[in-house]
């Protein structure tokens, strides 16, 4: 029992499809006797046929025997079917909560997990569930077939059938046995594909690199890596699989022997007739199918038990963005947002401050530039607005209000993000304006998109709004795509806007009109922008330069320049039209 408790977890989800469940069950009993009839049916032919030579029992037969298999045909289905829309509704449900779980959980999380590992737990586990499942009825689908023509057999000789069942015992042993070890390189093979799965990913999404680096030789030599562990544990479970059954049958044949040998001595000898004796192997024979099964569902179900394990893991990961339990609802900015001796480390490196006091206000409207080197913390910086992260000590305050005593929800609508690793979904472009604002009608779509200078290259397209992008908009330039996403924060219309490096990558003509958009965007909202254009940065409120974690310097550009320190480096360093800043690198 305990090598498959984790099954257990699956009862919520059974629950709710109990009647079809025991229905299905009950089924078992009608569906084994129908299994069990052919044993006495041949006693029928043999005795009472064959024997007697009666001619006027010749059609009882072959009407029983359609009967029969005419019975088992619905009664089969009906059994097997119900079993599967239970196993669907399960599949279903147990998928919708994993992606919904892990949806929910805190981006530290997945800096920790490898997207191969949990595509594996949601994409490859569900399946040896879904098997575990189905085999459950036939726990007591099997059982009861077999004890149906066990009751048979010994009404028709009990020493007989004492000497076809010596074998039980070794064939418990190698249920147990193979059930153990089975479980274990099934964990390993789910493992293995996990890390298949994660160089899949690597290698597609980083085509572009795998490219221009010439790296294809690399990149195959890191699969074939992976697949050979994976085909390794793979033989090591097909072995045990292979194994199994024929040692089941060879266990049992030395049954099938005793029941020849001394059966054959009875009916000699008059204590048995032939007619009972074909049925008792019949029925014998047909035991063994049940025992066989039964070694199948044992395989099934220690495979979805080590596959349970491995999903139901995943709902004891708790996110560390957690929201307070009397946690204000907040609607919009009236006065400002301020950091107050700000400390921050990433969870998993607690040891590596990032930031190390940083304190400084945005007033409603204002624009506050962060400038600095990369690996100055300022990404690090504007992700604990959102919440993407918590800060290890002190606060960030809107309106003089701790953001980790608001909902979320309500302070992620107060903020649009605009950066320079534009995300964009395989759809059209229209749904991916809409992700700002989900129940925007088709002028507010368009109208957002006239804003941001989209119109003129979208009415291009072939489809228009209606064309499909590609996976992370592919199919678009690099302009193209940061358009979009700056239309979907004109449709957002939130009154505090993230700009992270939102021109850093594209060519000087993108860039005018990209920068266009933003000028219009950042109108009449609270702006904090990290950028290397200078042209940018000065006309900022308050530009505040960040070195190894601290604000080293703040003012406007006038007064900055004015001090000749680290902000004067760095336009030395970046030349004419930008700060020296290694772009493109994490900040």
């Amino acid at each position: 029992m305990g090598a498959v408790k984790p099954l257990l977890h699956l009862i919520p989800y059974l629950r709710p499809h109990r009647g079809k469940i025991v229905l299905s069950i009950l089924l078992t009993l009608p569906l084994a006797a129908l299994r069990f009839s052919p044993a006495p049916l041949v006693k029928f032919l043999v005795d009472d046929l064959l024997t007697t030579r009666d001619s006027s029992k010749l059609w009882v037969f072959p009407a029983l025997f359609i009967g029969i298999f005419l019975a088992n045909f619905v009664v089969r289905f009906a059994h097997y079917y119900l079993q599967r829309i239970v196993v669907a509704r399960v599949n279903q449900a147990l998928k919708n909560d994993l992606f919904e779980h892990l949806s929910g959980l805190s981006a530290d999380f997945f800096t920790s997990q490898t997207t191969g590992s949990l595509m594996s737990r949601i994409g490859t586990d569900p399946v040896y569930v879904d098997e575990a499942v189905q085999a459950s009825t036939g726990l007591f689908r099997e059982p009861i077939t077999f004890l149906f023509l066990f009751a048979y057999c010994l009404s028709l000789n009990w020493k007989l059938t004492l000497i076809a069942f010596v074998v039980l015992p070794p064939l418990a042993f190698i249920f147990s046995i193979s059930g153990k070890t089975l479980k274990r390189y099934i964990k390993r093979l789910n493992e293995e594909t996990a890390e298949i799965f994660t160089v899949l990913q690597e290698s597609f999404t980083g085509i572009r690199m795998v490219k221009l680096f010439g790296l294809e030789k690399t990149v195959n030599l890191r699969f074939q890596a992976r697949t050979g562990d994976f085909a390794k544990f793979l033989l090591k479970l097909a072995a045990i699989q292979e194994a199994s059954p024929p040692t089941v049958e060879l266990i049992t044949s030395f049954a099938i022997a005793g029941v020849l040998g001394f059966g054959g001595y009875q009916v000699l000898e008059g204590k048995m007739s032939t007619g009972d004796l074909l049925a008792f192997f019949a029925a014998f024979g047909m035991m063994i199918n049940p025992l066989r099964m039964l070694n199948d569902l044992n395989i099934k179900l220690q495979a979805g038990s080590a596959a349970c394990a491995r999903i139901f893991e995943i709902f004891t990961w708790k996110s560390k963005i957690v929201e307070a339990r009397d946690a204000q609802p907040i609607h919009t900015l009236q006065r400002s947002i301020e950091f107050k001796e700000v400390h921050f480390a990433y969870p998993d490196h607690l040891e590596r401050a990032i930031l190390g006091g940083i304190s400084f206000s945005a007033a409603k409207g204002k624009t506050i530039a962060l400038v600095g080197e990369s690996g100055a913390g300022k990404s690090s910086l504007i992700n604990l607005i959102p919440r993407v992260f918590d800060v290890t000590a002190g606060a960030i305050e809107i309106d003089g209000v701790d953001i980790r005593s608001l909902r979320v929800p309500d302070l992620r609508k107060l903020i649009a993000v605009v950066s320079q690793d534009v995300f964009l979904f395989n759809d059209t472009i229209s749904e991916n304006i809409r992700m700002g604002h989900l129940e925007a009608s088709k002028e507010e779509i368009r109208e957002a998109a006239r804003r941001a200078n989209a119109l003129e290259f979208i009415s291009r397209l072939p489809q228009g709004f209606e064309t499909k992008i590609g996976d992370r908009g592919q199919k678009l330039s690099g302009g193209e795509r940061q358009r979009l996403s700056i239309a979907r924060a004109f449709l957002r219309a939130s009154p505090l806007l993230i700009l992270d490096e939102a021109t850093s990558s594209l060519d000087n003509a993108s860039e005018k009109a990209v920068q266009s958009a933003l000028e219009e965007l950042m109108k009449d909202r609270t702006t904090l922008l990290i950028a290397h254009r200078l042209s940018t940065v000065r006309n900022a409120d308050q530009i505040l330069v960040l070195k190894k974690g601290l604000i080293c310097e703040r003012g406007t550009h006038a007064t900055l320049i004015a001090m000749g320190g680290e902000y004067s480096r760095l336009l030395r360093m970046g030349g004419e039209n930008s700060i020296g800043l290694e772009t493109g690198a994490p900040a």
